[in-house]
C-alpha cells in the first residue's frame, strides 16, 4: 500500500499583494526522492519555508505523516520528523565538524553521550570522519555541504528537504553527493529535492514537480518532465529538446 508521508493542498503564501506560492498542489510517497524544479523566482524555497514552518501559509494546508503541520513552528516541525538544509551553508565555524553535528543532534536528544554518538554516525555516512576534529570553518565547500547533510541528519529526520545542495560543487562532488542521498533514501528516509543541475535531477529522482511563477506547470517522472512541451518553453530551453 502506498503510503504519502506529505500531502501539499491548494497551498498559497501572499507577501503583501505579491502572490509567492499560487495554489500548489502535490503528494510525496514514502522512501522516495521528489524533485522540485523550476526557474529562479519560481517559489520552491518559499515552498521549503511553508513546509518546515518558516513562513505561515496563506491558505491551504501541509499533512505531514498524518499530521495537520500549517503554521507550526519549526522546531516542531523539526521533532515531527522534517528537516531541510539552506541553499547558502552556514556552518558554525569556530566549532569543530563534530561540534557542529552534535547540535543537530540536540533537537532529538538532551543526552551529551547519545548526541556525540548519533553525530559520529552521521559523519561516517557523509564521509567525513577524518574531519571530526577540525574547525567547520576551514573546509572548502564540498565538505561543508556534506556537514550540512550530517548535521540534518542527526535530527534523525523522516522526511530531508535539501535545497540546492549540489550547488556550487563540480561535477566529482555531486555525484559523490547523489550517491550519499541514494543511500539515505535507501536507509527509509523520503527526499524532497530543490536542484537546478538536471542532470542530478533526472539521474535521482522518482517524480517531479515543475514550479513556474508561484504555480504549478507540470508533475510526472523525470521522462515525462523533460519531454513535456511547457517545461521546454518555461525552464529547460529549446536546447534541451532539441
Amino acid at each position: 500500500m502506498i503510503k504519502h508521508l506529505l500531502n501539499v493542498n491548494h497551498v498559497n503564501k501572499y507577501f503583501g499583494g505579491n502572490v509567492a506560492i499560487s495554489d500548489v498542489c502535490f503528494s510525496v510517497e514514502e522512501k522516495q526522492i521528489f524533485g522540485l524544479i523550476g526557474p529562479n523566482g519560481a517559489g520552491k524555497t518559499t515552498m521549503f519555508n511553508c513546509l518546515t514552518g518558516y513562513y505561515p501559509v496563506s491558505s491551504g494546508d501541509i499533512v505531514f505523516d498524518g499530521k495537520k503541520i500549517n503554521n507550526r513552528r519549526p522546531d516542531e516541525v523539526c521533532r515531527l520528523g522534517m528537516a531541510r538544509t539552506w541553499q547558502r551553508v552556514k556552518p558554525l565555524g569556530s566549532l569543530s565538524v563534530l561540534d557542529n553535528v552534535m547540535v543537530g543532534a540536540f533537537a532529538v536528544t538532551r543526552s551529551l553521550h547519545t548526541a556525540e554518538k548519533m553525530a559520529r554516525e552521521q559523519i561516517h555516512v557523509v564521509g567525513l570522519d577524518d574531519y571530526a576534529a577540525q574547525l567547520a570553518g576551514s573546509l572548502p565547500i564540498g565538505l561543508k555541504k556534506k556537514l550540512e547533510l550530517a548535521r540534518v541528519l542527526a535530527t534523525k529526520p523522516k522526511m530531508l528537504l535539501l535545497d540546492e545542495i549540489c550547488g556550487g560543487l563540480n561535477h566529482t562532488e555531486t555525484w559523490a553527493i547523489l550517491d550519499i542521498i541514494r543511500s539515505i533514501r535507501n536507509s527509509g528516509t523520503t527526499i524532497v529535492f530543490i536542484e537546478h543541475d538536471m542532470k542530478a535531477v533526472t539521474s535521482i529522482c522518482d517524480r517531479i514537480v515543475v514550479l513556474n511563477a508561484g504555480e504549478k506547470l507540470a508533475e510526472g517522472t523525470p521522462a515525462e518532465i523533460t519531454s513535456n512541451r511547457d517545461v521546454i518553453e518555461a525552464y529547460l530551453g529549446g536546447g534541451h529538446h532539441a
